[in-house]
């Protein structure tokens, strides 16, 4: 079945401002995952939540009965093949494409550097004291490790993200870059 055909079969359960992005086939089942048309092109966006919604539509393939299930109904060969390892480059290039800072950046980020740095089993509480999120403007880290810290704030700069990093030790990410 192609992605066409899916589309038409689920016309009904798919809202009219999202689109089927990937599907998964096994044995049994299809699993369409659906997505808003705005986010064509751009793997995941803290505005908007969970880019795939509330979960894929399964479709029975002998009986064509579907439901929403959960992501975690799902088999994990899927999320296996899908897993792709982030960069500091695939982080820049994510940013500047959707003019927005995930909080994942910002994960991905440190644990890339902390790896480069200390190459024990990472752990985000080796990095950050403490974080704060109180608004979606902004992600505000507070940081153990300082050269991991400046690190983060000379790529920021880079890609025209502004921060500040206050006395007290808290750095103030601004999610959405200055634009050149």
């Amino acid at each position: 079945m192609t992605i066409e055909e899916l589309g038409i079969l689920l016309k009904d359960m798919i809202p009219k401002d999202e689109y089927i992005y990937d599907t998964y086939e096994d044995e049994t089942y299809i699993y369409a995952f659906t997505k808003l048309e705005k986010l064509r092109g751009i793997d995941f966006d803290d505005r908007y939540g969970k880019v795939g919604g509330p979960g894929p539509i399964r479709v029975n393939k002998k009986n064509k009965e579907f439901k929403r299930v959960s992501n975690r109904d799902v088999p994990s060969h899927y999320y296996d093949k899908n897993r792709v390892e982030r960069t500091i480059d695939s982080i820049a290039k994510g940013i500047v494409k959707r003019q927005y800072v995930n909080f994942n950046d910002t994960y991905n980020f440190c644990k890339i550097k902390f790896k480069e740095k200390d190459d024990s089993k990472f752990n985000f509480g080796k990095v950050l004291e403490d974080l704060k999120r109180e608004t979606t403007d902004i992600i505000s880290l507070q940081f153990k490790d300082e050269e991991v810290r400046d690190k983060l704030i000379s790529f920021l700069e880079v890609i025209n993200v502004d921060c500040e990093l206050t006395d007290d030790g808290w750095l103030f990410i601004t999610r959405v870059p200055k634009q050149s």
